[in-house]
């Protein structure tokens, strides 16, 4: 099956995540449905082979859903979670199960938020981000500089689009429709990527299968490197489950995030140092 979009030329329109552009270059644009979320994916035209990285992102998707999809019975994350054997699997295939396992690993070790080896809950979740660095390492390969890579919200933005910074928007979790939060310039190389159960009440369980504070709306982190580190990061982070817990975990590991929370009923944000020095 295939799971990249048809190709459009199109200038950039992104409501939720980007601001307008500029008229000075056309923006090819790849959007569609992909491990049960959105993808969006933009870079600037020049001499790339469009059909080349239409088929490579196609790739992509198939290898990472054949790895790491927790609603597939016969991807390698769910044989795993049954314990039945898993050799049959391409190399790639276990390479990808292997890396995002290490990620998120060296993310628990930070965040101590959630157990990733139980029944496998998180797998699919951080995979998105593995995914969202597989694509851009691919551009690099092919030669593409400016990119935005968006799967259901996490973020790989590198360049820039039409010789302005990309931009991009928080989603305001309490609101019934969607709407910005708070806008950003990526003024740097950087992935972003936001946990929260607004969207999907109860998918993600506290420690030890405690309900997760009703205040604490949405996480979001940067990297410089990785989305699926962010991606790992953020869930973890929101599986806390409190908010004081978050902060201090927050600004004991010179973590770059955003919470977006409540207090009193009253909608409220706090920002680490490191996230606002990125963004400066």
């Amino acid at each position: 099956m295939t799971l990249a979009a048809n190709i459009s030329k199109r200038y950039l329109l992104l409501l939720l995540f980007l601001g307008a552009c500029s008229t000075d270059n056309e923006i090819f644009s790849m959007s569609g449905q992909v491990f049960g979320t959105f993808y969006d994916i933009k870079f600037e035209s020049s001499q790339h082979n469009l059909k080349r990285a239409n088929n490579e992102i196609d790739k992509i998707f198939i290898a990472i859903n054949e790895c790491c999809s927790t609603y597939k019975n016969d991807s390698l994350v769910s044989l795993k979670r049954d314990k039945k054997n898993t050799e049959s699997f391409k190399e790639n295939v276990r390479n990808y199960f292997q890396e995002v396992v290490k990620i998120s690993v060296k993310a628990n070790k930070t965040a101590k938020g959630f157990t990733l080896f139980e029944n496998y809950d998180y797998f699919n979740a951080v995979a998105k981000g593995y995914a969202v660095d597989i694509i851009s390492s691919k551009f690099k390969e092919l030669n593409i500089e400016n990119f935005f890579i968006n799967i259901g919200g996490e973020i790989r933005a590198e360049g820039m689009k039409n010789k302005n910074f990309w931009k991009i928007g928080i989603e305001n979790p309490s609101s019934n429709q969607q709407s910005i939060f708070k806008p950003f310039e990526f003024k740097q190389n950087l992935s972003i990527a936001t946990s929260g159960n607004y969207r999907n009440p109860g998918h993600i369980i506290g420690i030890g299968g405690n309900k997760i504070n009703q205040d604490v709306l949405s996480i979001s982190v940067i990297d410089k490197k990785s989305t699926a580190y962010a991606d790992a990061l953020a869930t973890g982070l929101f599986a806390l489950g409190q908010i004081n817990l978050i902060k201090k975990n927050i600004v004991e590991n010179d973590i770059p995030a955003l919470i977006i929370f409540k207090d009193n009923e009253k909608l409220k944000y706090f920002e680490s140092k490191q996230w606002k020095e990125l963004l400066q």
